[in-house]
């Protein structure tokens, strides 16, 4: 059965199945983003999340798997397990990675549609979830019911892993990654969950940023206060975290002014510098894209770089006092904002949060009560852009989309990328067919039915080439 799959013969059999159920396939997709898996509304809203889990198992087990499963986590969504093994012990297995939570949908009123009544145009498909990373995913699972359905077997042997709360950077995932470690014993791993510049410039990531996300608490009087009786007596929570806030930052070289905090940033090698070089990123495209009036961040440093390969520091919400119309002039009780620290090689997340606790601690006036709350933690990740598992990926790139792929640092996190490195000692395949006009984390999100089509296309050539690479 092996040396009958992996035969071009086989393949053209897979890519015309795959191109036969392109409309079957994105109606499914449009299902799958129905389920409201937000992951920060979780456990409140655990019956989408079951809903969604038992949709993806009979999915898998409807596209040929031999196995698949909700496995349930503790004081979490289940994880969607399954494999295929059929491709006998000489055949690579790859380890399949996605995740099928969403972020909130906030604001509300910016979409055009409901979220989670998704809708296709002649271009797009729209809702949450539909390029980070529902679609993406699919696009993979659907490359492998093509070559199960079109031809009756598969080039590699396959195990799958769904996870629900990547986007609250994955608390849960290390405990599960550890308990079935044997079971996910594999010879690569791919994860989808990323994207390309335009059609034309397909990516692969050869690393991500590590966050460390807080909470920062302010609180002062017992109660809120008149602004007139109280005002210059007591200090303004709102105002004491606006001040901290600042003091987190330099506004003139967007540097990071907790001690210590580049300590460990390591620099990139010559090799780096070579593969940016040619990435097509420039800040007219960075002005389109984001709508901006001009771009921000550390002077003198290029775009390409200041996006993947240095830390940064962001707010992302500050909640306090009064906002509704009109006045009322108070002094609020309390005060907090959510923030991040992006991080890069080799910055640890453990240690940036005991250093921005310490810095805050150290300069909050003694008219307040500070507290500081860690909500989650990543480590920054590389991967060996040599390994077969990546260099498979070159071929098939060139097959399906015509062109070879650029490589580059990653900006996001991935939480789980360092852990799967440790626990199954096997190097990764980080890529995906998202587009930056997706609006992924934003109103509207969307996915291109183009690159929905062609990702699905490129892994059925990409299951066959790594079948070439890893005899």
């Amino acid at each position: 059965m092996s040396e009958m799959i992996h035969d071009k013969s086989q393949l053209s059999l897979a890519l015309e199945y795959l191109d036969r159920q392109h409309a079957g396939n994105l109606r499914q997709l449009l299902e799958l983003l129905r389920f409201p898996t937000i992951a920060a509304e979780y456990p409140e809203n655990a019956a989408a999340f079951q809903g969604c889990t038992n949709w993806l198992v009979e999915k898998l087990s409807g596209m040929g798997f031999e196995y698949a499963e909700g496995i349930p986590v503790q004081d979490a969504p289940p994880v969607v397990y399954a494999e295929w093994s059929g491709a006998g012990t000489e055949a690579p297995t790859l380890l399949i990675y996605g995740h099928y939570d969403v972020m909130p949908v906030d604001p509300l009123k910016e979409w055009k549609h409901s979220p989670f009544e998704p809708y296709l145009d002649e271009q797009r498909i729209y809702g949450r979830g539909a390029s980070d990373d529902k679609g993406q995913f699919m696009a993979v699972l659907y490359a492998a019911e093509a070559w199960l359905k079109g031809t009756g077997s598969l080039p590699v042997n396959l195990k799958v892993v769904l996870e629900g709360e990547e986007e609250q950077i994955s608390p849960h995932l290390d405990e599960y990654l550890q308990v079935h470690r044997g079971r996910l014993q594999c010879d690569g791993i791919l994860i989808a969950d990323m994207g390309g510049l335009d059609p034309q410039v397909p990516l692969v990531m050869y690393g991500v940023r590590g966050n460390c996300s807080l909470e920062i608490h302010v609180s002062g009087p017992a109660r809120d206060l008149h602004s007139g009786t109280y005002g210059g007596g007591v200090d303004n929570p709102l105002n004491v975290l606006v001040r901290l806030l600042a003091a987190l930052q330099d506004g003139a070289s967007r540097k990071v002014l907790v001690p210590g905090f580049y300590d460990r940033v390591k620099e990139l090698t010559p090799r780096e510098l070579a593969l940016a070089e040619v990435v097509p990123i420039t800040d007219e495209a960075g002005v389109y894209f984001t709508g901006v009036p001009a771009l921000g961040g550390e002077p003198g440093i290029p775009l390409k770089l200041r996006l993947s390969s240095r830390p940064t520091f962001e707010v992302h919400g500050i909640v306090g006092g009064y906002t509704g119309e009109g006045v009322k002039t108070v002094i609020p009780a309390h005060a907090s904002a959510k923030i991040s620290f992006r991080l890069v090689p080799d910055q640890q997340p453990e240690e940036i949060q005991w250093l921005v606790k310490a810095y805050l601690e150290s300069i909050a006036p003694p008219t307040v009560r500070l507290e500081v709350k860690t909500l989650g933690l990543a480590p920054p990740a590389t991967v060996d852009l040599d390994a077969p598992v990546v260099q498979a990926s070159l071929k098939a790139f060139r097959n399906s989309f015509g062109v070879a792929p650029c490589f580059v640092r990653g900006g996001g996190s991935l939480p789980i990328l360092l852990s799967m490195q440790k626990l199954l000692n096997q190097d990764v395949l980080l890529t995906g067919f998202g587009l930056p006009e997706d609006a992924e984390h934003s109103p509207n999100e969307s996915f291109s039915i183009q690159q929905f089509q062609r990702g699905a296309a490129m892994m059925v050539h990409y299951f066959f080439e790594l079948s070439q690479v890893m005899k």
